[in-house]
């Protein structure tokens, strides 16, 4: 399983003090998010914006369930805080449910 994005884009357009991020900022938003919050360059995006690839590379210390909540209660708290439409919202995992 990966990570439920619900594809909002509200992640790009919050880049603001993120250091891995510098140089794709554009006041706040990420240079490379299409206007429909795909990107452009998804295929090569930072590490910081693939989610399991983070994990597995500098989280795998924590479970990847406590690791997508971590990553869902920050989605969540930035689509409410934009007043996004609660179809985007991810539910959290099971705490006792792991991944294979």
């Amino acid at each position: 399983m990966s990570f439920p994005c619900t594809a909002c884009g509200l992640c790009c357009k919050n880049i603001n003090g993120i250091k891995a991020l510098e140089h794709f900022n554009q006041n706040g938003i990420c240079i490379n998010l299409n206007p429909d919050n795909t990107c452009k360059i998804y295929v090569t995006r930072p590490l910081v914006c693939r989610v399991d690839d983070m994990y597995k590379t500098c989280y795998s210390h924590m479970s990847k369930t406590d690791f997508y909540n971590a990553n869902i209660q920050i989605c969540n708290t930035l689509q409410e805080k934009a007043n996004l439409d609660k179809r985007y919202r991810i539910k959290l995992i099971n705490l006792g449910g792991e991944f294979p």
